[in-house]
């Protein structure tokens, strides 16, 4: 089935130019940037359930910032299944 999960991350550590690296490797990676809101993208994806759905996009978007040193939020939602709120911290 076919799924369009909402992700808000929020990033604090990061240079300007790293906002738009990561910006650019998760539209590489399919997710579509939400050009109203800052920080912001919607990810399609087939998945088993919302659930999945959700795991797959916060894995997409792990893959690509976790390459820098930074700490992340965010905030995933598809369909109606329950908000995740999720912080993450990466060190190089």
């Amino acid at each position: 089935m076919q799924y369009k999960v909402f992700i808000a991350a929020e990033f604090e550590g990061l240079t300007e130019e790293a906002h738009k690296e990561i910006a650019e490797r998760l539209e590489e990676h399919g997710m579509e940037k939400i050009p109203t809101v800052s920080s912001a993208w919607e990810y399609a994806c087939e998945a088993e359930d919302e659930t999945d759905a959700k795991d797959k996009a916060i894995q997409e978007l792990v893959n690509v910032v976790r390459t820098y040193p930074c700490e992340m939020r965010l905030v995933v939602q598809a369909g109606t299944s329950q908000i995740l709120r999720r912080k993450k911290k990466f060190d190089l």
